[in-house]
C-alpha cells in the first residue's frame, strides 16, 4: 500500500514538474485579435469652403502627419472660375504630376498684363537713358568735338604767328585783335561741342537711369509675385494613386480626392495591457493579405472604457480592399511561453 502511495506521490509530482517545465520552456503561438481601419498610404485632397476658397492637403496616412497645406483665397470681387481637368472625368487613376484643374482669376490675369506693360514702358525708357540717343547722334557729336578742338589748334598757331608779325610792326593792331578774338571763339566752341557731347552721354541721365533700373526691378519682382501665384493655381498630383469618389467633407464641397496605389495602411486600436507584447514588424492577416506592423503610437486612448493605443500595419496595394473598409484582424506576435499565454489571457484591462 505504502508503495502504490509513493508511486501515486510521485507520478503526481512528475507531472507537475513536467508542467513546470513545459510552462516555461515549450513557446506556443499568440495572436491578437482587432479591427482595422484602411485607407491609402497617403492622400491627396482638393476641397472647397463654404466662402469660395480653395482648401489642398497632403497627408501621410503611415505616420498620421499632414506632409503640406495650402488655402488658396480671393480678392473680394474678383471673378474666379475653377475648371476641373476632363481627364479625371473619365480615368480611374493618375500619375504624379498630373494636371487636376486650374483656377481662371480675371484680377490676377489683368494685374500681370499690367505689370508686364509697365515693365515693358521702363525697359524701353532705359533704353533712352542708357544710349542718350541715337549712335549716329554721338558719334556726330564726338566727331564735332573733335573738329572743334583741331580748329582751336590751328587757331592757336595762327595767333602766335600773328604775335610774332604784331611784335614786328609787320600787322596792325587791328589784325592781331581779330586773330586773337577768333582763338576765343573756337575756344567757346569747344566748350560747346564738350557740354553736347557730355550731356548725350553722360549727366542727368546716369541718375535718371538708375532710377529707371530701381523701378523695373521693383516690377520684375511684382511679376515675379503674380506669376507664382497664377502657377499656384495649377493643381497637380504629388503623387500616383486612383481617384477617391468621397461625396461628403467635414470642411466643405469636395473636389477631389486621390489615394496613393503603393501600399494601403490599417489603424489597429490594442488594449493597453498588450504594450508589452507587440513588436515593430509583428505580421498581420487579413484574409489572405498579409502586412507588417511600422508604427505603435506612444499615447493612450479611451476606448469602451478602456485604455487602449493604435498600431499602424502596412499592406501591399490590392483592389479588392477599400478605403474606409472596417476589417478584423489578427496580430502575429513572437511565440511565448505556456506561462505567459495564460498570464495573457488573464491579465486584466486597465479601464477607467
Amino acid at each position: 500500500m505504502n508503495s502504490r502511495r509513493i508511486l501515486v506521490v510521485s507520478t503526481v509530482i512528475a507531472f507537475f514538474a513536467i508542467l513546470v517545465v513545459a510552462c516555461i520552456y515549450i513557446k506556443v503561438p499568440y495572436k491578437i485579435s482587432s479591427r482595422a481601419l484602411f485607407m491609402p498610404a497617403s492622400e491627396f485632397n482638393l476641397v472647397r469652403t463654404l466662402d469660395g476658397n480653395l482648401i489642398s492637403s497632403f497627408k501621410d496616412n503611415v505616420r498620421g502627419v499632414v506632409k503640406s497645406y495650402g488655402v488658396t483665397e480671393f480678392q473680394r470681387g474678383d471673378v474666379v472660375q475653377f475648371l476641373l481637368n476632363p481627364k479625371m472625368l473619365s480615368q480611374k487613376y493618375v500619375n504624379a504630376g498630373d494636371t487636376i484643374g486650374w483656377i481662371v482669376s480675371n484680377e490676377e490675369q489683368r494685374n500681370l498684363i499690367q505689370l508686364k506693360g509697365e515693365l515693358n514702358i521702363m525697359k524701353a525708357e532705359l533704353d533712352f537713358y542708357t544710349t542718350g540717343q541715337k549712335p549716329e547722334d554721338i558719334q556726330t557729336a564726338k566727331e564735332q568735338w573733335e573738329l572743334a578742338k583741331e580748329q582751336l589748334d590751328i587757331q592757336k598757331k595762327l595767333l602766335q604767328r600773328s604775335t610774332a608779325l604784331f611784335g614786328d610792326s609787320v600787322i596792325p593792331q587791328q589784325e592781331y585783335d581779330i586773330e586773337l578774338n577768333k582763338l576765343k571763339v573756337k575756344e567757346i566752341e569747344v566748350g560747346i561741342a564738350e557740354a553736347r557731347y557730355m550731356s548725350i552721354t553722360t549727366g542727368e541721365k546716369k541718375e535718371q537711369e538708375r532710377l529707371v533700373t530701381a523701378r523695373i526691378s521693383n516690377l520684375e519682382s511684382q511679376i515675379k509675385q503674380v506669376s507664382e501665384r497664377l502657377a499656384y493655381f495649377t493643381f497637380t498630383t504629388p503623387m500616383s494613386g486612383m481617384i477617391l469618389l468621397q461625396r461628403e467633407n467635414e470642411i466643405g464641397e469636395n473636389v477631389i480626392t486621390i489615394g496613393d496605389t503603393s501600399h494601403w495602411v490599417g489603424v489597429i486600436p490594442i488594449q493597453l495591457k498588450e504594450k508589452d507584447f507587440i513588436k515593430l514588424t509583428d505580421t498581420i492577416a487579413y484574409k489572405e493579405h498579409k502586412g507588417n506592423i511600422v508604427g505603435i503610437d506612444n499615447s493612450v486612448r479611451i476606448l469602451d472604457r478602456k485604455q487602449a493605443f493604435y498600431v499602424t500595419g502596412l499592406w501591399p496595394f490590392e483592389e479588392n480592399i477599400l478605403p474606409g473598409t472596417m476589417a478584423e484582424v489578427d496580430i502575429n506576435c513572437p511565440k511565448v511561453s505556456i506561462k505567459d499565454y495564460f498570464l495573457r489571457l488573464f491579465k486584466p484591462a486597465m479601464g477607467m
